[in-house]
């Protein structure tokens, strides 16, 4: 501790002040990084839609409504009669493992290609998918069993680079530096901070304190987003977006919960380890 605690109260308090700046900047960078920047977003959206069965039945029972509403002729009986069984196979369709797999797949291919430089064209084959498609309409009604014929006619999907909207490269980029820049400078103030805080007791309560501050902000932050996203859902016309938005947005939010009550329970108890060296001190 020779170069440490050196009880300078002018070099102190500006190092707190920038400590608090640079983590409040880390807990909000390193919340979006988690979010958005590490590993593949699109994953995270689709693995939280299809774990959840409610949702499931009810894309099922939406489908088979929506086309029911522009049905005619033969397809509008053959909806009517079978529209049950069609909406099971669509919820069964949705727990598919093997459509999970071929989603994961197409996803992680585009999501390569769209935040790695830019390289050469790409396509991604959807015909995998729509034979699964295929095999589970057929298994309710040999009407649909002409669809086969079509599935190969299906031509892959090119993937180019973008020339307008967001560049999902650099801002991939600007994500990693922007919380590996704010981490090194959290710490070099909070070592600045030890060098010239008063006694270790200040150290555990005022880096404490500010730790369950931060946990609490982003805590509140994830409850002011998430309620914000419930709004704009409810306000959707459609019945399944109502239901879709919430889950979508959720594994997206989820980092500033975790990273808040991370913080929080930190500096708590770091303030408690103030609180019982103080008391340890006085006996």
């Amino acid at each position: 501790m020779k170069f440490t605690l050196r009880a300078k109260r002018a070099g102190s308090i500006p190092a707190m002040i920038f400590f608090v700046l640079f983590l409040t900047l880390l807990s909000i960078s390193g919340s979006v990084f988690l979010s958005v920047g590490n590993g593949n977003p699109i994953n995270k959206v689709t693995h939280s839609l299809w774990e959840n069965q409610s949702l499931k039945q009810s894309a099922g029972n939406y489908l088979v409504s929506k086309t029911l509403e522009g049905a005619t002729g033969d397809e509008r009986k053959l909806l009517l009669k079978k529209g049950p069984q069609i909406s099971t196979a669509i919820t069964d369709f949705l727990g598919n493992p093997l459509l999970h797999q071929a989603i994961d797949q197409i996803s992680d291919l585009a999501y390569i290609y769209y935040s790695s430089e830019p390289g050469v064209v790409q396509s991604i084959d959807i015909r995998p998918i729509a034979r699964l498609i295929f095999e589970s309409l057929r298994s309710i009604d040999p009407q649909f069993a002409s669809l086969g014929k079509e599935i190969d006619k299906i031509e892959p999907i090119k993937l180019q680079a973008q020339k307008d909207g967001p560049n999902i490269y650099e801002i991939k980029k600007g994500l990693n530096l922007a919380a590996t820049l704010t981490l090194l400078l959290t710490f070099l103030s909070l070592f600045l901070y030890v060098i010239f805080a008063r006694d270790l007791k200040a150290v555990l309560r005022w880096i404490g304190l500010t730790l369950f501050i931060e946990g609490a902000f982003l805590m509140g932050l994830f409850i002011v987003f998430g309620a914000l996203v419930a709004h704009q859902a409810s306000a959707a016309t459609e019945s399944l977006a109502r239901e879709v938005i919430p889950l979508a947005v959720h594994p997206l939010l989820a980092p500033f919960l975790i990273i808040g009550i991370f913080e929080l329970l930190i500096g708590l108890a770091l303030f408690l380890g103030s609180f019982l060296r103080q008391v340890s001190q006085r006996n």
